[in-house]
């Protein structure tokens, strides 16, 4: 579960940082039919879920 968490907090700030940039990933195309604010809410939900993930699996061995 740690790595799935530290997966979803990873591509969520990729595709962050992407679209700030101005760039965007053919498989991230998608998020464009929910606009502008939908793809944004998308990309920092699937950023703080893998961040909370993450931090309550941090210790699983």
């Amino acid at each position: 579960m740690k790595f799935i968490g530290l997966f979803l907090l990873l591509a969520g700030l990729a595709s962050l940082t992407l679209e700030l940039a101005g760039a965007n990933l053919l498989a991230l195309n998608w998020l464009n039919n929910f606009g502008e604010t939908g793809s944004w809410a998308i990309r920092i939900g699937v950023t703080l879920v893998g961040g909370i993930i993450y931090y309550l699996r941090r210790h699983d061995d």
